[in-house]
Order: C-alpha cells, then structure tokens, then sequence
C-alpha cells in the first residue's frame, strides 16, 4: 500500500472516530446507566413455603440493576423492569461499545503510522 492510500486511509478512520465520539456525545446528555440488569430468583422467609425444599420453586425473577465500576451495587428494581431504566441501560451499553470502537480505530490508525515512517 502506497504512502497516499495509507494517508487516506488513515483520514477515513479519523472521520470515522470523529463520527463516533459525536454519537457518544449525544447519547451522553440522555443520562446514561453503565451496568446491567440481572434477574434473581430467591427463596423467601416461610419455613413451610415450597421454595426451600425444590430449587426449581424459587420466588422470581426480581430484577437488579448492577452498576460499574466492578458492578457491586445491587439496587431493585422490582418484578419487572421500568423502561426508562432499560432504555438508560441500553444506551450506557451503546456509549460502551463505541467507545470500544473508537479505541480499535485510534489503535489501527497508529498503527499505520508506525508502518509509514
């Protein structure tokens, strides 16, 4: 590949990056959650009830939000999940995955500037 295909190339990431880091600022400002929503299935506190002798009778699922960094804060959120909690969570997850993205980009275009020197 020729020095001018490699400086193309390398300005057609670059706008690909700028694209991206504008789509991550606009989901920014719609508050995003970073975590996921887990389900639990749980037993409860009846000494008789049928979810302490049979796993398979347990009470749920009741759904948690886990939240980064290291996902340890469990907050309720009840039998079903609210949907701007889903629609804040999925766009936290969107924000993640483009700034992953962004760093494969930056990485590659590094890359073949190390190659053109």
């Amino acid at each position: 590949m020729g020095n001018d295909k490699i400086s193309q190339f390398q300005v057609d990431l670059l706008d690909i990056v700028s694209d991206i880091e504008q789509q991550i600022q606009h989901l920014s400002v719609q508050d995003p959650i970073f975590g996921f929503i887990s389900p639990k299935f749980i037993k409860c506190g009846k000494k008789n009830c049928k979810c302490h002798f049979n796993t398979k009778d347990l009470h749920g699922p009741y759904f948690y939000l886990r939240l980064e960094p290291e996902y340890k804060y469990n907050k309720y959120l009840g039998k079903e999940v609210p949907r701007i909690i889903k629609e804040r969570v999925e766009i936290g997850s969107t924000i993640k995955n483009l700034e992953k993205k962004r760093t494969k980009i930056i990485e590659t275009v590094s890359q073949f500037e190390d190659i053109a020197l």
